[in-house]
């Protein structure tokens, strides 16, 4: 059991994408499926869907070809990144997205803008 599980899941999606696997499971939560619904809206990921029950639920992704071209964990659990409206971070010059946790929710950076919030930086994908 690992207690980082977005890293954990950015770790399995960079290693699916080296090896060219586009389908993968991962131990689901609520906040990773927060984060495969943002992955939907933002394009990254073709689908995702839950599968079994509570103890042994499971998180399967299927990822675009070229979509992803690379992660960057920002926040860990010991030390957190935030970011309020004033200083949201720009992923590639605007080409990427960058995942925040906010009081509203898990929100990618344009949506944070829209709602005007900030809050912390899980990590960055472009």
């Amino acid at each position: 059991m690992t207690n980082d599980i977005i890293s954990d899941m950015i770790a399995r999606i960079r290693n699916s994408l080296t090896r060219e696997v586009f389908y993968l499971e991962l131990p689901s939560s609520n906040i990773l499926e927060d984060i495969a619904s943002i992955l939907l809206k933002e394009g990254y990921i073709e689908k995702f869907e839950t599968k079994g029950k509570h103890p042994k639920k499971i998180l399967a992704l299927h990822l675009k070809k070229d979509a992803i071209k690379g992660l960057e964990r920002i926040s860990k659990p010991s030390r957190r990144i935030y970011a309020n409206l004033q200083n949201m971070p720009r992923v590639k010059e605007g080409l990427g997205t960058a995942i925040l946790s906010t009081s509203k929710g898990v929100l990618s950076d344009r949506m944070a803008k829209k709602e005007g919030v900030g809050g912390e930086v899980l990590f960055y994908l472009w």
